[in-house]
């Protein structure tokens, strides 16, 4: 069963601007359930992305479009004590493509950007949270409208064999990882509270996130599958709690219909504190613009694969400037990027793996990453892309 709108999709990876071969005859395959690529999702417009754009920049500043959090996640409420007004960043306009790492090779040198259509050129620097609780040693994390900050790196889960015990407990101990990424669908989250207590690290420490599958869509369905999470996970909230796909089939109700009576029951578990955020996964423009008209809450998080050869920038500007916070999952497009020749290239010139190129590009364009691995030496090395100092990040307000 298809979770998303069927659309054409390539063979292959590719590096964007690089040509990809032409479809085969027949209907393109179906979406799987799990992390797989989105038909839906992972076709939004790309920008072209040179070797040079993923350079390992630390010496340099990360500059990218990062909109400041509005003073409040519920549309007219009144602005929380002590903040600001937001100061959003205007929409891009269609087709509008601004270089993968600003200050990099491209427009502008070390420490601008390129500013969008209307933008203004005046940078201000956003804080990044401190990398307390919730978070790998030395890791950043990004502030959401609901007042919680979220690590920038995580350590990922899925289903048919994407889950190691034994690399979970040793992300947890020796790496310093403190966010988890799980899904009902991947039926680990059982086996996710035995790692926990092995670990020993305290819940009020990790940042827990799981999905609701779209066989529980529906206002009543909801809560109780959130509790049966929990329940599974053996804790009493979830720091985030994501609807995992857009679509659904539900009989004598449109998609859209299912997708508010759901969300309204998320936004009632975030009222009553079950769930501390909330958020959707592979959802398109289309999908959030709805969601916009029909409930209250914005998402704080779009969760959507990311990588060098799957870069839906459109979405990811449009996701900014409603203060909903972009996480990529698959950063190492499934293991294709870490033998193209240009990330290898890198790597050599950079004295690092082609894992660690990936991840660390995706964390410097500002993207929550979470790679997969059930491999305990694959998780250090992953880890090691985000202990290194992170420089400003810059917005223009």
């Amino acid at each position: 069963m298809s979770l998303a709108s069927p659309k054409p999709s390539p063979t292959r990876y590719s590096m964007p601007g690089e040509a990809l071969p032409p479809p085969g005859p027949g209907p393109p395959p179906p979406t799987t359930g799990g992390k797989g690529r989105s038909a839906g999702a992972t076709h939004h417009a790309t920008t072209t992305a040179t070797p040079r754009d993923l350079a390992w920049r630390l010496p340099a500043p990360v500059t990218r479009l990062l909109a400041p959090p509005p003073p409040s996640h519920r549309r007219g409420a009144p602005p929380r004590p002590g903040v600001p007004a937001p100061t959003c960043l205007p929409r891009v306009a269609r087709g509008h493509a601004p270089s993968a790492l600003c200050g990099t090779g491209g427009a502008g040198a070390a420490g601008s950007c390129s500013v969008p259509p209307g933008g203004s050129a005046r940078p201000q620097p956003l804080r990044m949270a401190a990398a307390g609780g919730g978070g790998a040693l030395g890791c950043p994390a990004l502030p959401l409208a609901s007042g919680r900050s979220i690590p920038v790196l995580g350590l990922g889960t899925s289903h048919q064999g994407g889950y190691s015990h034994d690399a979970v407990v040793h992300a947890l101990q020796k790496c310093g990882i403190r966010h988890i990424d799980t899904a009902k669908r991947y039926g680990c989250e059982s086996l996710l509270q035995k790692a926990i207590k092995e670990s020993g690290v305290k819940r009020e420490d990790l940042w827990i996130t799981t999905k609701l599958w779209h066989s529980d869509y529906g206002y009543e369905n909801t809560t109780k599958a959130c509790l049966e999470s929990c329940e599974r996970l053996g804790v009493e909230y979830l720091d985030l709690y994501l609807i995992h796909w857009p679509d659904t089939h539900i009989p004598g109700k449109s998609n859209r219909e299912v997708r508010a009576e759901t969300w309204r029951a998320m936004e009632e578990l975030y009222e009553k504190g079950l769930c501390r955020s909330i958020g959707v996964s592979n959802f398109l423009i289309s999908h959030l613009e709805q969601l916009k008209e029909d409930c209250v809450i914005t998402p704080h998080v779009n969760q959507v694969e990311y990588h060098p050869f799957q870069r839906p920038q459109e979405l990811v500007d449009y996701c900014r400037s409603r203060d909903i916070v972009f996480e990529g999952y698959c950063p190492l497009a499934k293991g294709e990027a870490l033998t193209h020749p240009s990330i290898i290239q890198l790597a050599k010139k950079y004295d690092r793996t082609p894992a660690q190129i990936c991840i660390r590009w995706s964390i410097q364009n500002g993207i929550v990453t979470i790679p997969k691995s059930t491999k305990a030496e694959r998780v250090q090395e992953n880890c090691k892309a985000s202990q290194q100092k992170l420089v400003a990040v810059r917005t223009y307000a």
